[in-house]
């Protein structure tokens, strides 16, 4: 009989996820509803991709990125704080957070500076789905798998990391939305949606938005936080500063 139940719900759960309709634009209730629609977990750190979205809404890159010769910036100031945050109040385990906030001006266009990021996430440029192996500063070996799935700009991504060192593998299965234009621009919001194998992921969000400039530029954001294994071993506030909110390591 256990051998039968398993199979039926795998079944009824990829119904349910393929009748869920993504959310036309990225707002946060509509988000959470779909999320929970497809069976993915909501990451503890939703209230502050959220509030990063809207921050930045109408608002120029930080000064830094015009001060910096490669035009980019990079902090993990708000991201540590929020961390620091939800440890307090036991809503994550201490030393399990890794996070960023990076800005930046690209000499692309928006639609060039798209296709990169979904490179990133498994689609090989000019094709609608398939693998990538992009370039990893921790782990030797990085495969990303993305298929359209759920809609339009909406898809399902999975990744392969191996031979990291002291980071462990990581084996997981994410979905990833993209909505927006290249005239007025982009948004995408990536999330955990569940382990394929033997991972360190517990959970993950990322927000990303693209903004088109006059001269054809793109202006650059991204904020994001992972839940993976603890660094606690290294002291906490060594380990944050050397493997949870590395500034050099994010920069490379």
């Amino acid at each position: 009989m256990k051998t039968m139940i398993l199979p039926l719900f795998t079944i009824l759960f990829a119904v349910a996820a393929q009748a869920a309709t993504p959310p036309a634009q990225i707002e946060r209730q509509s988000y959470d509803q779909w999320l929970s629609q497809i069976g993915a977990p909501a990451s503890p750190y939703t209230d502050y991709a959220f509030r990063w979205i809207d921050a930045q809404k109408g608002k120029g890159l930080p000064n830094q990125v015009n001060a910096d010769p490669e035009k980019l910036y990079v902090t993990v100031e708000a991201p540590l704080a929020e961390a620091v945050r939800a440890e307090s109040a036991g809503e994550v385990e201490e030393a399990t957070s890794y996070g960023l906030e990076t800005y930046a001006l690209i000499n692309a266009p928006v639609d060039t500076v798209l296709e990169t990021i979904l490179f990133r996430w498994g689609k090989p440029v000019g094709k609608t789905s398939g693998i990538t192996h992009p370039i990893d500063t921790v782990y030797g070996f990085r495969e990303e798998s993305l298929k359209p799935e759920f809609g339009p700009g909406s898809y399902k991504t999975t990744t392969v990391k191996k031979n990291g060192g002291i980071a462990g593998d990581m084996a997981d299965s994410f979905v990833l939305l993209s909505r927006g234009s290249a005239k007025d621009g982009y948004t995408l919001i990536g999330s955990f949606l569940a382990p394929t194998g033997e991972t360190i992921s517990t959970s993950f969000i990322t927000v990303i938005t693209l903004k088109p400039t006059a001269d054809g530029k793109t202006e650059y954001r991204v904020a994001g936080l992972l839940n993976a294994q603890s660094y606690a071993f290294f002291g906490v506030e060594q380990g944050r500063k050397n493997f949870g909110f590395n500034l050099q390591r994010i920069r490379e």
